[in-house]
């Protein structure tokens, strides 16, 4: 299984790209007209956003079982319902208690 951790969402990229926006306008006008003020409050606003979506912390709750078509140990987030078996690439979903099912 691909475990390389977070990757970011095109949601996270706007953000990020409308924040390096807004802090270079918000330099550009604050030094040449003095109205970077208009820029700093909207900036910190999407900062502090951005910083919650993208900081929001915790490890997701996973869950571990066997595939029920052949065996193999699979562990995947407790929020997803159906997913493909890395080992034998069958069909499978989970239950409210967590086990796995053929799907």
């Amino acid at each position: 299984m691909n475990e390389g951790g977070w990757k970011p969402g095109i949601g996270q990229l706007f953000g990020l790209v409308l924040g390096a926006i807004l802090v270079i306008a918000a330099i550009i006008l604050g030094v040449t007209t003095g109205l970077g003020l208009i820029f700093a409050v909207p900036l910190g606003i999407v900062g502090l956003a951005l910083a919650m979506v993208v900081f929001r912390g915790g490890r997701t709750r996973r869950v571990a079982s066997a595939c029920p078509h052949c065996g193999a140990p699979v562990t995947v987030p407790s929020h997803i319902s159906e997913f493909d078996c890395p080992s034998c690439g069958r069909r499978m979903e989970t239950r409210d208690s967590g086990m796995l099912r053929a799907g």
